[in-house]
């Protein structure tokens, strides 16, 4: 490949920021180029979640130059880079093995037409999407093409994350009875969108991380509540 064509981690920066502006994001979220050179080649690169130590080894023993995470590795100060704890072991490893890191986080939440949300409202099926947040861009909530009985909806929700259990609330006998049909969603902790998904009679609202007050804030009202984890672990044997 000749110099002039070569992938450069700035191309797949500008990429990123064309389908999701790293400007978009939370002002205190760390997003963008973490680690690297903008004009270091990115022919090879690797997607994750999260950068973990397995990532890290899976990128030095294959040789990418490019690591991509929604998570950001860096998200409050760093005060020193050292072997001494885990972060600074991996970010000496990346540094030594010249891989660049870009994080997109909540700038890929808040893309409506490419984001994280609307890959799983693809999932779903999801019709006559819009924004569950008009204001924030925060979301998504749509209509599902054949409506789903609460078991239905929880097994392909199980089936979608490939989980094999999820958190609900607000749900009871008659709910547990009921039929699905408008879907809310929001990546991530957003139970500041819970009000959101109310105001548009939105039937079930998926999201992560709820904590027992927020979950206390339906009582009363018709929404059913999804929690379907925030991180993905591997089961032990």
């Amino acid at each position: 490949m000749t110099q002039q064509s070569m992938v450069r981690v700035q191309d797949i920066y500008k990429f990123i920021d064309l389908i999701a502006p790293f400007e978009t994001a939370e002002s205190w979220d760390n997003v963008g180029l973490l680690i690297g050179d903008y004009y270091a080649p990115a022919e090879k690169i690797l997607l994750a979640l999260d950068l973990t130590e397995e990532v890290v080894t899976e990128a030095i023993e294959g040789k990418f130059e490019l690591i991509v995470t929604h998570h950001p590795i860096i998200f409050t100060g760093v005060k020193t880079i050292t072997t001494e704890d885990r972060i600074g072991r991996l970010l000496l490893k990346l540094i030594q093995h010249k891989i660049s890191v870009i994080a997109a986080h909540t700038n890929i939440d808040r893309s409506f037409e490419f984001g994280i949300n609307h890959t799983i409202a693809e999932h779903y099926h999801l019709q006559s999407k819009e924004p569950l947040n008009a204001l924030h861009k925060f979301g998504i909530i749509g209509e599902l093409s054949e409506d789903l009985s609460i078991k239905d909806f929880i097994q392909r929700t199980k089936s979608i994350f490939e989980i094999n259990c999820i958190k609900l609330a607000n749900i009871d006998t008659e709910r547990y009875t009921r039929m699905i049909h408008t879907v809310a969603i929001s990546s991530g902790a957003s139970s500041d969108f819970i009000e959101d998904a109310i105001a548009m009679n939105a039937d079930i609202f998926i999201t992560a991380d709820l904590k027992y007050h927020e979950a206390q804030t339906v009582i009363g009202t018709e929404l059913i509540l999804v929690d379907v984890g925030h991180l993905k672990v591997k089961a032990s044997s």
